[in-house]
């Protein structure tokens, strides 16, 4: 897995600017341009403070290779949140507005 490409998909799947993952994780704005033009790899510690800083994510969800692997951002986080507080029947009941929607 390329890291940077890696980094890149995410931010643009967010519709994140270098600049704001920069301001979010704390890394200098230019300190990534440079990974790109000089096809640099952040070392371990960065890429950590990128993925839960700048992304809200575990190293294990920016590694995680299988497609279906959704990655966490705080909306789908809280939501998730909320999934887990309803009883049975409630859950029952979004499913079918939620598949409502699809039709």
């Amino acid at each position: 897995m390329d890291i940077l490409e890696r980094i890149k998909q995410i931010r643009e799947t967010r519709q994140m600017s270098v600049y704001e993952l920069a301001e979010r994780s704390g890394i200098a704005r230019n300190t990534i341009y440079r990974w790109y033009s000089h096809n640099f790899t952040p070392s371990i510690d960065t890429l950590q403070l990128i993925c839960e800083k700048g992304f809200e994510i575990s190293l294990a969800e920016f590694f995680a290779i299988d497609s279906d692997v959704v990655v966490a951002t705080p909306e789908n986080r809280e939501i998730f949140e909320i999934w887990l507080s309803l009883s049975e029947p409630q859950r029952q009941a979004v499913k079918q507005i939620i598949q409502s929607y699809r039709k």
